[in-house]
């Protein structure tokens, strides 16, 4: 397998499906581009490449709590190609999809507070307490301040 990263932005909301003996499974879309300056000063996106996400287990669960449609996303995973026949055609199909073991939200885009959850075996979000940010937001200087 191919181990690849990728930034892009979440085409659409993850959808979280779970497997019969209760494995979670979370779907999404992310689209990469790269931004070209055109002579006229404006921007222009190109190599437009749409990719298929799989992730499974907690970070499925913890992706459909955290992301939704337009978010800047960095993904790290294996590459696959799946292939399948179309049910009406029967015509062969296939697409590369990735399955992630890592996704992080963009912070060049993104300001991120951290929760670190646990799950109990319902599936239930348990909010760890001790987890919580113990620096704060220093105090902006006035300009009248001599440094």
């Amino acid at each position: 397998m191919t181990a690849i990263s990728i930034a892009g932005n979440l085409a659409g909301d993850p959808e979280l499906r779970f497997t019969p003996n209760g494995k979670a499974c979370a779907t999404f879309t992310i689209i990469s581009s790269k931004s070209t300056k055109k002579p006229d000063g404006t921007w222009e996106n190109t190599d437009v490449t749409p990719w298929s996400i799989k992730c499974w287990n907690k970070l499925a669960e913890n992706v459909c709590d955290s992301l939704k449609k337009g978010m800047g996303v960095i993904i790290q995973g294996t590459a696959v190609w799946e292939s399948w026949d179309d049910k009406n055609t029967g015509e062969k199909k296939g697409r590369m999809t990735v399955t992630a073991f890592n996704v992080g939200v963009d912070l060049k885009r993104h300001i991120v507070n951290v929760v670190d959850v646990r799950r109990n075996g319902e599936g239930d979000i348990e909010v760890d307490p001790w987890s919580a940010p113990t620096w704060k937001k220093e105090p902006e200087v006035p300009e009248s301040f001599p440094f």
